[in-house]
């Protein structure tokens, strides 16, 4: 495994299955808190288009450890057996991560960071492990508001091809059959469907979070404009919360989901480091 001069990379291996690599500054502080990159989905350590390793790279060069590591059944971990849920399994992995590294790096402050389900897992965690002092999400929860609807409908109708569309698709549904119409047999269905808690649980459990001085950033890209299209959009969803220094929200319109763009992940690991720099103190 290549090392830059001022950093240090090995593969650990945490419990029973769990498989990651820790990466390292070349001293590390142990009054700084390591940071936690968690699966995006399926996709294993090295995250999408390798944004984790770059995340934990760049971590390293400005002295902050971290460890990319893989749940159960995805990437290089072993499947675990028993039915419980990812959202009931990543807070308790997450948590044999975070006493491995505490254990055998003196380390009790972690930052989790996570893009679409990771996020979901970093939300879920930091509710019941008090280790965790800030979560870094990228495209977590949002929901939308009488903004959204404004943005997203009113430039659309005064486009004529935006009509054309609307209609041909009233027309192509009018002609073809119903679902309910076909054999089982020719459907395909999808087999993991994100779904978000509701409002109100998401309300309090940020509530919650404010309460005890957690860190949240929260960056959106324009792959999820269906759920997000204004920086201001996620704070008027919770218009009740006084969020105060805690919370951060950058919107990046240009990236997609999974930034693919190079230019992209360059701005949004900088981003990351320099809020996780912020709260490393």
């Amino acid at each position: 495994m290549k090392e830059a001069p001022n950093m240090k990379e090995r593969v650990i291996t945490v419990g029973d299955s769990l498989v990651g690599v820790l990466c390292e500054p070349e001293t590390l502080d142990k009054t700084k808190p390591v940071v936690l990159i968690l699966n995006s989905g399926i996709m294993h350590h090295i995250g999408t288009c390798r944004l984790s390793v770059k995340i934990s790279r760049a971590l390293a060069e400005s002295g902050i450890a971290s460890v990319r590591f893989d749940y159960s059944g995805v990437g290089d971990s072993e499947p675990r057996r028993g039915g419980v849920s990812f959202l009931e399994s990543a807070p308790l992995e997450t948590a044999e991560v975070m006493d491995f590294i505490q254990k055998r790096r003196g380390v009790d402050k972690f930052l989790l960071y996570g893009l679409c389900s990771g996020a979901d897992a970093a939300y879920e965690t930091v509710l019941v492990d008090k280790r965790v002092i800030g979560i870094c999400q990228i495209d977590g929860y949002c929901y939308r508001t009488l903004g959204w609807y404004i943005n997203h409908y009113l430039p659309r109708a005064f486009k004529l091809e935006v009509w054309l569309r609307y209609f041909k698709r009233k027309l192509s549904a009018a002609s073809h059959k119903s679902i309910d119409d076909i054999d089982p047999e020719y459907i395909e269905r999808a087999s993991y469907i994100r779904e978000f808690p509701t409002k109100l649980e998401v309300a309090n459990g940020l509530q919650k979070l404010v309460d005890n001085k957690i860190a949240i950033y929260c960056l959106f890209t324009g792959g999820q404009s269906k759920f997000i299209n204004d920086a201001s959009q996620f704070k008027k969803s919770f218009p009740k919360i006084i969020f105060g220094k805690y919370l951060t929200v950058d919107y990046i319109p240009e990236a997609e989901h999974i930034i693919t763009e190079p230019d992209c992940q360059k701005d949004v690991v900088k981003r990351i480091v320099n809020w996780v720099l912020l709260w490393a103190l």
